[in-house]
C-alpha cells in the first residue's frame, strides 16, 4: 500500500498493526446497523490502552450517541475523556457503571461493548452490560474460558464477533481514518520511534529521529537503549510506564 500525502511517516508506524485493529474492533460493534441507527446508541469500550484508544478514535468515526471508555488506570481515562468519550474507572465504581449505562439507555443495556483487554473478567463485564441482540466485538487474546454458559448467551441473542485483525483487508479504510484524526495522535509517539521490515533473508531497521520530541502523554513516557530491554519489560509488566522505546545502537 502506498503511504498517502499528508500523513507524518510517524503515524503510518501504526498502519502495521493496532491502527487497523481499532477499526476493526469499531466496525464489528456497528455492523448490521445504519448510520441512523448508530446515532442513538450507547457503546461502551473496555479497555484503554494502546489498541483500545485506537478503538476509541475509531469508534467515534461512526458517532454513536454515547461512549462510555472503561479502565482501571488514571491517566489512559484522561486521554480517553481527551479524545471524546465518558471515562469510568470500574475498580473505583463499577455499580456506578452499571448505573450509568441503564441512565442512558432507559434500562436496557448498551447496545454494544468493544473489549480490547484479553481477559475474562473484562468479557463478563461487558457482556453484564451489554442489552438483549446487543453486539460484543473482541479483538482482545483470550487463553481463558468464555465467561458465560451457553443458556446466558441464548437467553441473550448474544452476537459476538472475536478475532485477530486482518490487517491488509481493512488498512485501506482505516488508514482514512488515520489520515483524518492524525491531529490526535500525539499521545502516541515521540517524535523517535523504531520501526522493522523483515522482507527474508534481509533484515531492514529504519530508525528516525527528530530534534523536536513532543507529543509524548501516554504511549511512549520512556525511552531506554535496547540494552537495557530487560529493565523496560520490568517496568512495563509493573506498569510503571505505559510504553518503552528502545534505541538501537546505544
Amino acid at each position: 500500500m502506498k503511504a498517502p500525502e499528508g500523513v507524518e511517516e510517524k503515524y503510518l508506524v501504526l498502519m502495521a498493526d493496532i491502527f487497523p485493529t481499532g477499526y476493526f474492533a469499531a466496525s464489528n460493534a456497528f455492523k448490521g446497523y445504519t448510520p441512523e441507527q448508530i446515532s442513538e446508541q450507547t457503546v461502551v469500550l473496555i479497555g484503554c490502552g494502546p489498541v483500545g484508544l485506537c478503538a476509541l478514535i475509531n469508534a467515534l468515526e461512526f458517532k454513536p450517541k454515547h461512549l462510555l471508555a472503561v479502565d482501571s488506570i488514571p491517566s489512559r481515562l484522561e486521554l480517553a475523556r481527551s479524545l471524546g468519550a465518558e471515562p469510568w474507572n470500574f475498580q473505583q465504581d463499577r455499580e456506578g457503571l452499571d448505573k450509568r449505562v441503564k441512565e442512558l439507555t432507559n434500562g436496557r443495556g448498551a447496545d454494544a461493548v468493544i473489549e480490547v483487554v484479553g481477559l475474562s473478567p473484562a468479557l463478563r463485564t461487558g457482556f453484564d452490560l451489554l442489552r438483549p441482540w446487543g453486539t460484543i466485538s473482541s479483538v482482545g487474546v483470550h487463553n481463558g474460558e468464555i465467561p458465560w454458559a451457553g443458556n446466558d448467551a441464548y437467553d441473550k441473542n448474544l452476537r459476538i464477533q472475536m478475532g485477530r485483525c486482518p490487517v491488509r483487508s481493512v488498512s485501506p479504510q482505516a488508514l482514512d481514518v488515520l489520515k483524518k484524526n492524525q491531529h490526535k495522535l500525539g499521545w502516541v509517539f515521540l517524535s523517535l520511534f523504531i520501526y522493522f521490515s523483515l522482507p527474508p533473508p534481509s533484515l531492514l531497521v529504519k530508525v528516525c529521529i527528530s530534534n523536536e520530541m513532543s507529543g509524548i502523554r501516554f504511549m511512549a513516557d520512556k525511552i531506554m537503549p535496547l540494552s537495557q530491554a530487560v529493565e523496560g519489560y520490568e517496568l512495563f509488566n509493573a506498569m510503571k510506564v505505559q510504553k518503552v522505546i528502545f534505541k538501537a545502537g546505544e
